[in-house]
């Protein structure tokens, strides 16, 4: 047995913990239903926050068998299901960037073929609350467990961060970008850098996009979504606008100036909803302005 976010959860053999995060949050939004055409319904609990990612191999990653296997085991260890849905009967793309779930580079979520549960259980005095998400990228399952207990019922001490060292953090450079975006589905385009509200591209050559151009070049089937992504200096609403306007421009670059074909490319913005790092320093402010490509179809 090797434990979940604290759970008595039965992984297969080869599973791999590589991230780990405890915190104290005053409110995790975590969804009871799918998006509506305007919103994912949600609640909010407070507590002691505990996140895990793990990667499974080969067979074992396949998103159906571990959503049947984790709802089985927390069944039968007396949690209620309240919620469970798939990637486009969740809402697909809406769902996903409305909620906390973490991001790559050690989360990948496949729009097209993930799970999303919800579980709770009575503890003495009060209730725990869990999410799960379940994903696949190449030969490999990702799974982000999201647990809020009472306050002090960790079985850790909390911190800010207990983040493992995560093997793929940085394989998004010129040469690595396409291997990482066809064995997880997404990659970060870490020489892709903004300064806070803006959305222009610096350099007259961006190794990432000529990686990604030629990529795209070689088989007219291959789409990807380029996603924004802003720190949280400003409101919701300009975030979303800027970070859209920083995935548009990253398009533009591709198509203008690389020839890319433009049905290929799809550009989207969510703001600070996905944060990689903390937005209480300059790095983490820097890490999180962004644009991440995302590959939909192969």
């Amino acid at each position: 047995m090797l434990p979940a976010a604290g759970l008595d959860l039965d992984w297969p053999t080869g599973a791999e913990l590589v991230r780990i995060e405890t915190d104290r949050v005053a409110g995790f939004r975590i969804a009871t239903g799918p998006f509506d055409g305007r919103a994912v319904p949600t609640l909010e609990f407070a507590g002691d926050l505990s996140q895990e990612i793990w990667v499974l191999p080969d067979e074992a990653g396949d998103s159906t068998r571990i959503f049947a296997t984790i709802e089985g085991q927390l069944t039968a260890q007396g949690y209620t299901i309240g919620f469970a849905c798939a990637d486009i009967g969740c809402g697909g793309f809406d769902f996903r960037f409305a909620l906390p779930i973490a991001d790559g580079p050690s989360m990948h979520v496949d729009l097209g073929r993930f799970h999303y549960l919800t579980a709770s259980r009575a503890l003495v005095d009060a209730v725990e609350h869990l999410a799960v998400t379940i994903s696949q990228g190449g030969q490999h399952g990702y799974v982000h467990v999201a647990r809020v207990t009472p306050v002090g019922a960790l079985a850790v001490p909390v911190t800010s961060s207990t983040r493992q060292t995560d093997p793929h953090e940085g394989a998004a450079d010129a040469e690595g970008v396409i291997a990482r975006l066809t064995t997880t589905g997404s990659a970060v385009l870490s020489d892709v850098t903004f300064a806070t509200g803006a959305s222009a591209l610096a350099g007259d050559r961006i190794e990432s996009l000529v990686a990604l151009a030629a990529y795209l070049a070689e088989d007219p089937r291959r789409r990807i979504v380029l996603v924004g992504h802003t720190d949280t200096e400003g409101s919701r609403e300009a975030n979303i606008a800027v970070s859209r306007a920083r995935a548009s421009a990253v398009r533009a670059y591709l198509v203008d100036a690389l020839g890319a074909d433009p049905a290929q490319i799809e550009a989207e913005g969510i703001g600070y909803l996905a944060p990689r790092a903390s937005n209480s320093t300059t790095a983490g402010r820097e890490a999180n302005r962004r644009v991440e490509a995302v590959l939909i179809a192969y």
